[in-house]
């Protein structure tokens, strides 16, 4: 009686059934633990991926498979507990093979009962996955490395910003001096001069702008609760100092607030709004930012914010609506429209790091519509 109520007993009556079953799995390592943790049997996957034979392995404790470190902090314990208590426990960490070498490996123990509901071993499931954590691992130093990058691009693009802007600087300051200092009354020294100014102020615009582009994707500017309500305010008011003598009408629907980065949000809406004023040519330049919220058929697609900037401005030609998001391109001569040709390159990547969308749609002489959409509960990009 006594022999048959011995939990080690049930376990090897049922171990020739067991064995058939699991011996010729390949891909996995399925052992038979009995309370203890002693290892009751070995299949082929065992031996394949830990490199012991059955005779040498099968009453030895599980524990040997476990790095020194872990053995000290009694991980193997520890998860027989959680698989007591719990009737699974799960881990993922490197692993000794016989050799010595080491493997990662995914493993899942699960409790086996009698007829009494008492434990009385366990089953223990093992997975190679050192391919696949090498791949992460190569990822993650990729990130890492791609982040470092990034770093001493926009430290170089800072540095160089600088550098660059003070020669120009310079040549605006001796074209001062030139021009106060020496009037000669000819109209073309007084051009010439002019045009090397202008041509050294566009390229420090063109240098800030660029600056600009490059720190788009910085990870160090965080994605706050944003209203996008004060952001237009704000937008707002320097447009009323920048296009004085201009008659504006804009008329702004309510706006949500969304997790974004103020200071982005800011540079998108002061870009589009400057360039359905600057790109008009009726009397009165006339704006309307609309905002409806779009929720998705299916449920697992994310509800979505709608904004569109529409204007009453020169318009442009649809076979270019998506070439004016490309950085430089420009579809009117900087002699009738000032700019760097980059505001809209800004644009587009500010959206894309907001995990969202921009397009454009117009008819010539009658305006342009400029339609973004954004996440209401978005991850950034």
């Amino acid at each position: 009686m006594q022999q048959i109520n011995d939990p080690n007993n049930m376990l090897r009556q049922n171990q020739d059934i067991y064995q058939k079953m699991i011996d010729e799995v390949h891909d996995y390592a399925i052992l038979l633990l009995d309370r203890d943790g002693i290892i009751q049997n070995w299949n082929k996957g065992a031996h394949e991926i830990k490199g012991y034979t059955a005779e040498e392995i099968i009453g030895q404790n599980f524990r040997i498979f476990y790095t020194q470190p872990d053995v000290d902090r009694r991980l193997p314990e520890q998860l027989l507990t959680t698989a007591s208590e719990t009737g699974r426990a799960a881990h993922e960490g490197w692993r000794v093979r016989k050799d010595g070498t080491t493997f990662w490996g995914s493993i899942i123990i699960t409790s086996l009962h009698d007829s009494d509901g008492s434990v009385i071993g366990f089953s223990k499931l093992t997975r190679d996955l050192t391919e696949r954590k090498s791949a992460e691992d190569r990822l993650k130093d990729y990130a890492e490395e791609l982040e470092n990058k990034n770093k001493e691009l926009e430290q170089f693009a800072y540095i160089a910003s600088h550098d660059l802007r003070e020669p120009l600087r310079k040549i605006v300051a001796f074209g001062d001096i030139v021009r106060n200092s020496f009037k000669t009354g000819d109209d073309r020294i007084e051009n010439y001069i002019q045009k090397m100014q202008d041509a050294s102020l566009r390229m420090m615009t063109l240098i800030d702008d660029l600056l600009e582009f490059s720190r788009i994707n910085s990870a160090n500017i965080p994605f706050v609760p944003t209203d996008l309500n004060v952001i237009l305010e704000q937008v707002k008011g320097d447009l009323e100092s920048s296009f004085t003598g201009k008659e504006i009408k804009l008329v702004i629907d309510n706006l949500p607030t969304c997790m974004a980065r103020p200071s982005q949000m800011r540079q998108l809406f002061q870009n589009l709004l400057s360039n359905a004023i600057k790109f008009n040519d009726k009397k009165t330049t006339e704006i309307h930012i609309t905002c409806e919220k779009v929720v998705p058929k299916k449920t697992k697609s994310p509800i979505t914010y709608k904004i569109s900037v529409i204007d009453n401005g020169i318009g442009f030609n649809e076979e270019y609506k998506e070439k004016i998001f490309e950085i430089f391109h420009r579809i009117h001569g900087r002699a009738e429209y000032p700019g760097t040709g980059i505001g809209l390159a800004i644009c587009k990547k500010i959206v894309e790091v907001h995990s969202g969308s921009i397009t454009a749609n117009a008819v010539e002489g009658e305006g342009a519509i400029f339609t973004i959409l954004l996440p209401a509960s978005q991850q950034p990009v």
